[in-house]
């Protein structure tokens, strides 16, 4: 009974070590995004991560649910473990931006004013 109980103990801690540690590298954060959809009450995104052939670069694609699309080139990833932050410079504008993702959720426009949280679909 004992060593079940440690052996419980330690899978425990194995696991939740393993779950909160899903950003640990740029390779992961690309994998995780690629293709995904996130979506509020109002809005609709579709995300990913891949060529731009347009710009002939990599970057974040993002289809809004009107059928817009806006290109993020030059893109910075810093990973945390439980979430990685995205800055890109808009394609179009110039200006920079900010994605925040965490499992299951994007943060768009992380630390501008008007913020929207974007839920996995």
């Amino acid at each position: 009974m004992k060593n079940l109980l440690i052996l419980a103990t330690v899978l425990l801690t194995f696991g939740s070590a393993k779950a909160q540690s899903l950003f640990n590298e740029e390779s992961n954060v690309i994998s995780y995004m690629d293709g995904k959809s996130f979506y509020n009450s109002v809005n609709g995104l579709t995300i990913e991560y891949g060529y731009i052939s347009s710009y002939n670069t990599y970057g974040i694609k993002v289809k809004n649910k009107d059928g817009g699309k806006f290109y993020f080139i030059n893109v910075e990833i810093t990973t945390h473990g439980t979430f990685a932050d995205l800055f890109g410079m808009s394609a179009d504008s110039g200006s920079n931006f900010g994605f925040r993702l965490n499992k299951g959720k994007l943060i768009v426009g992380r630390g501008e004013p008007g913020e929207q949280t974007f839920y996995l679909q």
